[in-house]
Formats: structure tokens, C-alpha cells, sequence
């Protein structure tokens, strides 16, 4: 009865995957109920996942109907009732998988197998997830990350989403929420898509990110870092700017998309951490990377863009205040330079420096990235503090720094008393993480 009741409410591929499992249970009890119900509805599962996709209104029914498709399409015997079931499934899946949610990638990975590009993802979201706070605060992202009216124009990193009690059945696209900071948060996020990907092979020997700031993907000629277990037998630093390709005892190559096999240079190895160049010319799409030098390979695999854009933070996880530069300079004599500090740096960690900015001594800020220079033209590239857009007067290599990229903005004069602000950068539609600087 209860069933029945509850059934009102269900759309009929609810209904179906309650007594799909029920019936791989006990199919003595439940097989032929299962039976009657998949003849009535089974060919018109297609028609409310169709109209869930036109908008992200209560986003928890894809939390639903992933759940749901989970078991039809995998307990499913009838090959032709399993095929009409896939078919409804890929509508869904089609409308989100750009929604950067893990525990949705983890059931794709169930129901059709492994994805270089997907599966990595999941790696990324997951490391983010790690990087969200502990407890609930109220989070409001205007002037953090681009606004399409009501909602962020694109999924929200992940360690931004408000605070919520499961993640993965939230609109990616929300734009404030949250608490007061006071309940601590189950972790569920992380142990369910995480305990799954194991389950199902997702978990690989290390995972590879932007050397700035985590992300999903990296760029031709951009720092990399990769973390993991075992990954060198000691700790070595590059000596120089020309970065070797072996060091420590390490040696580290990226086959790209298209099958070339290039050698990357290393900055820095270490058991958990090794840093990288990926390699000029690097073509776009899956890569594998393949550690030499232990007693057996490592790989794992990785996705290069052509830009990735991510900042430096002074506490080197992509958050917080910039590292970034700065100086001063004379409206009459602009050759007249001085330096500007932007932040000061402690035990405790670091902070920012409130700027304070002249009419007759403009200020023109650095800020310091990542997988940026591939950019299709300087228009193409924005950059907004707190909210304001300030002109980009040069992006490209840093002379000093292989695979460092160098923005260059001028802190305009409506910018006074914003203190605290948020730095975005946007790069061929694609945003990087957010640091800030505070300006008087």
C-alpha cells in the first residue's frame, strides 16, 4: 500500500527501479509485479526525463533519476527493454554531463565503462571537494564567478558551491547558500562517489592538475603538478631554468591524443608531488603520463586544452590573496617606478596589503598564472575585481619562469574602497580560480 501510495508521486522510471532491485532480491514475490509494470510503462520512461532536462528547477530530480537508471539499465535482463531504458538514460546524461558532479560521473562509469576524460574529472571534483570548507557558511558568489541572470553562466567550481547537505543533488550553477558556519558537514560527498570509483576502477596511480590551483584539465607549455603515493625515490629540485628531463631519478613523458611521445620537463620530484612543463606542442584531448624510474612504470591518464587558466595564491592552493605584484608609477613621468607591496607573508601564512591608489600615481597590478598564454587574442582575455572590469594590457610568458604566464591590469580609479576583492580571470570563455587583493 505504501508503495502504491508513493507511487502517485513517482515518475515510472521510479517506480520501475523500486521493483527492478525488489525483484533481483526476491523475484518469487516481485518478478511478476516488476513485469506487469515495466509492459505498461517501460516504453515511455524517455518522456519525463525529457521534460526534467528543459531546466534546472529542482535539481534533485536528477539526483533521482541517475539513482534510478543506475539499477534499471544494470539489473535489466531483456535486452530490449535494457536498450529503451539506455536510451531514456542518455537523454539525461547528455544534458549533464557538464555539470561537474562526481557522483553522477561514477554512475556513467557503472552503466558504460571507463572514460579517460570523464573518469579523471571525477578525480579532479573530488580533490576539489577536499578543498571546501568543513562547516556551513553563507556563500554569495556574485562577483565571484561570471552571472548569467539568476544563476553562474557556467558549472561552479566545486570547492565555491554553497553549503548544502549532499552536493552532487544541488544546482551546480547555484549562486548563494549555505549556513551560519556552524554544523559540520557528514562527508557523504566524498565517500559515496569515492568508495564507487574504487568499486568500479576509476581510482588511478596519481591524478594530474594545474600546478596553480586544481582543475581538470592542463594546457601545452603550462605548469603541472601530479600527487600520489610512491612517485620518486627522493626529493630534487631543478637547478636552473633549463628544466631537465630527469631528475631525481625521474622521468616523466606525456603520449598526447594524437599518439606523440614527448619527454616533460621537471621542476620538482618528490614521493607524493612532482612538478612539470607539459610539453610544447601537446595535442588536445586525453593524455597518458607515464612515470619512469621505479621499480615499474606509473601511469595515469590526463586532459590537455588548449588553455587551462588558473592563478597563483600566496598559499599555494589556488585561494586567498594573489600572488601577485605591483607598482607605482608617476602620471607625468611614467618611467618613475615603484614597487607596491601586495601581500606580506608570516609563519601564520600570508595576507593581503591594502593598496592605495592616486590619481597622479596610477598602480598597475600583476597578477601571476597558468596554462593562459595559448589564449585566441588579448580580447579574449578579462579580468574583473570586485566585479569591475579593468582593462588587460598584456598576457603571456613571464620571461623568467618556464611555463609561467604574466597578466598585466591597471587598478582604475573606481576600484578605491573595494578593500577585500575578488580577482576573476576569464580566458576564452573559460574562468580560473578566484585569489583576491585588497585595495583602499
Amino acid at each position: 500500500c505504501g508503495f502504491l501510495i508513493r507511487s502517485k508521486l513517482m515518475n515510472p522510471e521510479e517506480m520501475l527501479a523500486i521493483l527492478q532491485v525488489g525483484q533481483h532480491l526476491n523475484p518469487s514475490q516481485l518478478l511478476k509485479p516488476y513485469n506487469a509494470l515495466r509492459n505498461l510503462f517501460s516504453l515511455t520512461v524517455a518522456v519525463p526525463i525529457a521534460v526534467d532536462v528543459q531546466s534546472n528547477d529542482s535539481y534533485f530530480k536528477f539526483n533521482l533519476d541517475y539513482l534510478s537508471f543506475y539499477n534499471l539499465v544494470r539489473l535489466e535482463s531483456d535486452s530490449g527493454t535494457q536498450s529503451t531504458y539506455q536510451a531514456a538514460y542518455d537523454i539525461l546524461r547528455n544534458y549533464t554531463s557538464s555539470h561537474q558532479n562526481a557522483f553522477f560521473n561514477v554512475i556513467d562509469r557503472a552503466l558504460k565503462g571507463s572514460s579517460a576524460d570523464r573518469d579523471n574529472s571525477t578525480l579532479i571534483f573530488l580533490a576539489e571537494w577536499l578543498l571546501r570548507p568543513r562547516r556551513d557558511p553563507y556563500v554569495d558568489l556574485h562577483g565571484v564567478v561570471p552571472v548569467c541572470g539568476a544563476e553562474s553562466c557556467h558549472p561552479v567550481p566545486v570547492q565555491l558551491r554553497p553549503p548544502t547537505d549532499f552536493l552532487w543533488q544541488r544546482d551546480p550553477f547555484q549562486l548563494m547558500g549555505g549556513g551560519a558556519g556552524t554544523i559540520e558537514t557528514a562527508g557523504i560527498d566524498y565517500i559515496l562517489p569515492y568508495w564507487m570509483g574504487r568499486y568500479y576502477g576509476v581510482n588511478a596511480a596519481f591524478v594530474v592538475q594545474s600546478c596553480a590551483a586544481i582543475s581538470a584539465a592542463v594546457a601545452p607549455n603550462s605548469i603541472a603538478s601530479i600527487y600520489g603515493l610512491n612517485l620518486a625515490g627522493t626529493t630534487a629540485q631543478a637547478g636552473t631554468q633549463s628544466l631537465p628531463a630527469l631528475l631525481g631519478g625521474i622521468s616523466l613523458t606525456v603520449t598526447d591524443s594524437a599518439g606523440a611521445i614527448r619527454s616533460a620537463p621537471l621542476i620538482y620530484v618528490s614521493p607524493a608531488q612532482i612538478n612539470l612543463v607539459i610539453p610544447d606542442g601537446s595535442a588536445v584531448g586525453p593524455a597518458t603520463f607515464t612515470i619512469n624510474g621505479g621499480s615499474t612504470p606509473l601511469t595515469a591518464t590526463g586532459m590537455i586544452q588548449t588553455v587551462a587558466p588558473r592563478l597563483f595564491s600566496a598559499s599555494g592552493n589556488g585561494m586567498g590573496v594573489a600572488a601577485a605584484s605591483a607598482i607605482r608609477t608617476q602620471a607625468a613621468n611614467p618611467q618613475v617606478q615603484t614597487p607596491v607591496p601586495v601581500l606580506q607573508c608570516t609563519n601564520s601564512g600570508c595576507v593581503s596589503v591594502p593598496i592605495s591608489l592616486g590619481v597622479d600615481t596610477p598602480v598597475y597590478l600583476s597578477l601571476y598564472g597558468t596554462g593562459i598564454r595559448n589564449r585566441s587574442s588579448l580580447a579574449n582575455v578579462t579580468v574583473t575585481i570586485n566585479n569591475i572590469s579593468v582593462p588587460v594590457l598584456y598576457e603571456g610568458p613571464q620571461p623568467n619562469f618556464m611555463g609561467l604566464d604574466q597578466i598585466n591590469v591597471p587598478l582604475t580609479l573606481n576600484l578605491r574602497g573595494s578593500g577585500e576583492s575578488n580577482v576573476v580571470l576569464t580566458v576564452d570563455g573559460q574562468t580560473s580560480n578566484t585569489v583576491t587583493v585588497n585595495i583602499q
